[in-house]
């Protein structure tokens, strides 16, 4: 199973849709919110199914703040992560993966990209394809998941160069 994992795309994805077009094989797309209607949006014009949270900017909507999935056995914490405090460290994030169980948390929020592991959870933030910060690039992730593990890397959308693999 291959996810598309973005965030803080804040109404600007022309470069996300443009990835799209050359990728095959992706099963699922997976929003953590800033503008979570541009998944929707994205998930209609490719035929994606889509797993979405919303974030700070997601303003009064009856979404979900987090949610967890099950993707081939593994658990999954999606949040956009304004409320674990992730621009400042990741320790509460990290508390709550523990205390739901899951394998992995994906989040956004910093609009910065970074992949880490942590003992048993893996950390997950795809970066911003629009407006990425403190000399980021502009990025999405993708997700491999079998049985086996839970494979993410992130892609650099102005090049063809994968940036970090795990």
């Amino acid at each position: 199973m291959v996810l598309a994992v973005i965030s803080d795309t804040h109404g600007i994805f022309t470069l996300v849709r443009k990835k799209f077009r050359e990728l095959n094989g992706i099963d699922y797309l997976i929003h953590l919110g800033d503008n979570a209607s541009d998944a929707i949006q994205l998930s209609q014009e490719f035929g994606i199914p889509l797993e979405y949270v919303k974030g700070n900017c997601d303003f009064p909507t009856k979404d979900e703040l987090e949610k967890v999935i099950e993707i081939e056995g593994k658990k999954i914490l999606l949040t956009h992560g304004h409320r674990y405090y992730v621009k400042y460290e990741y320790q509460t994030i990290l508390d709550r993966g523990r205390e739901l169980r899951v394998n992995a948390v994906f989040f956004g929020h910093t609009h910065i990209p970074m992949i880490s592991k942590h003992e048993d959870i893996l950390l997950l933030n795809p970066g911003s394809p629009s407006l990425p910060r403190e000399g980021a690039k502009k990025t999405i992730a993708l997700v491999t998941i079998d049985k086996s593990g839970i494979f993410p890397r992130l892609v650099n959308l102005e090049e063809v160069s994968v940036l970090k693999e795990t």
